[in-house]
């Protein structure tokens, strides 16, 4: 499976409280994620109103449903980056 790092800033129109209207759903669809080994983490930089997202997934097609299946993706416009290990590194699977 693949990793990626997902760049997701909110849209501007977007409110304070469209976000926390959203989040209920976001943390049970994360959860959900999570479990399936599809989603890994999540940190936020609000004051720069920007999401950064680890996804796993065969491809980047793949880890776009992913993340297009949380609630918050609505409001975002978001980039996906395949990672890989840094130079040296090597990666058994």
């Amino acid at each position: 499976m693949k990793s990626f790092m997902v760049v997701a800033r909110f849209k501007d129109a977007v409110t304070p409280e469209d976000i926390k209207s959203l989040i209920p759903a976001e943390v049970n669809q994360a959860k959900i994620l999570e479990e399936k080994g599809l989603l890994g983490i999540i940190k936020v930089a609000m004051p720069k109103r920007t999401v950064f997202l680890e996804a796993f997934a065969e491809s980047e097609v793949q880890a776009t449903v992913s993340i297009d299946s949380l609630p918050m993706a609505a409001i975002w416009d978001y980039e996906l980056f395949e990672t890989t290990p840094p130079a040296g590194v090597t990666v058994s699977n």
